[in-house]
């Protein structure tokens, strides 16, 4: 019998015991990857605070995601993030209807990191006060703002990444930022 209530017990707990939520966690780093992209896209679980069921992907690819426009383990009620964070990014529908991204503030990411574009074909001049990588004050700059210690491996999660999102295109931000040398 005592085995029995023990068993019920059990039972029972085990029974109201609420299924783990995940949350869905996005971020980039801004360093060139093994595709030769200046950006690397990330998407995880956060489950129980612990990052799970990692997945790079390409530009098009984690913008279709966090807008909402694919549906994913990482976004299956195909919420828009974006528009949640007042990030102006999503898919617009081309002439032959097919989809097409667009993300100003990721196409300007790049300029954290590097002095000149880091590719042929593009004079553009970037905010880094270093040729290949952010100034020392620059660094210190991202990880108290950003939690970015190392831009070579960190990626910028979550809300951090959305803060940037919005930096890279406040003008002011942009002034502030290239005058930490």
């Amino acid at each position: 019998m005592r085995g029995f209530c023990f068993v019920l017990i059990w039972i029972f707990s085990i029974s109201v015991v609420p299924e783990p939520t995940s949350r869905p966690i996005f971020g980039v780093r801004i360093s060139i990857g093994s595709n030769s992209q200046i950006n690397t896209y990330v998407c995880y679980l956060e489950n129980s605070r612990v990052l799970c069921k990692k997945r790079i992907l390409d530009q098009a690819s984690f913008i279709k995601i966090v807008s909402g426009y694919w549906p994913s383990i990482y976004n299956p009620n195909r919420i828009n993030y974006f528009e949640e964070n007042n990030i102006d990014c999503g898919i617009i529908m081309g002439e032959d209807e097919k989809p097409i991204t667009y993300c100003p503030p990721i196409d300007s990411l790049w300029k954290v990191r590097f002095a000149t574009f880091p590719f042929q074909h593009n004079s553009e001049l970037g905010w880094s006060n270093k040729y290949n990588k952010p100034s020392p004050k620059q660094e210190r700059y991202l990880y108290q703002r950003y939690n970015v210690g190392y831009i070579d491996s960190d990626f910028f999660l979550d809300t951090n990444m959305y803060l940037l999102l919005n930096d890279v295109i406040d003008p002011n931000w942009i002034r502030n930022y290239k005058a930490l040398y």
